[in-house]
């Protein structure tokens, strides 16, 4: 099974274990789900900071931008 990495781009968070997904779909979906995750917790983000998905040879595969809700949502 392919391995993935999951590197948070804004900060020094870097992920060297990293998890195994099926296939490039799996991990982008796993990408959006832990992104939506991280903006709902932190409060301070800038706008900048996004969950960027490598996979075992350092390709990026996707990108995904951490964004909070507005109320408006």
């Amino acid at each position: 099974m392919p391995r993935y990495f999951f590197h948070f781009h804004g900060s020094d968070a870097s992920d060297s274990e990293g998890q195994d997904f099926p296939d490039d779909a799996a991990a982008r979906r796993e990408a959006v789900t832990v992104a939506r995750e991280l903006a709902r917790n932190n409060k301070s983000l800038s706008g900048d900071e996004r969950l960027v998905v490598t996979n075992a040879d350092g390709k990026v595969i996707h990108e995904e931008p951490l964004r909070r809700k507005s109320p408006l949502d």
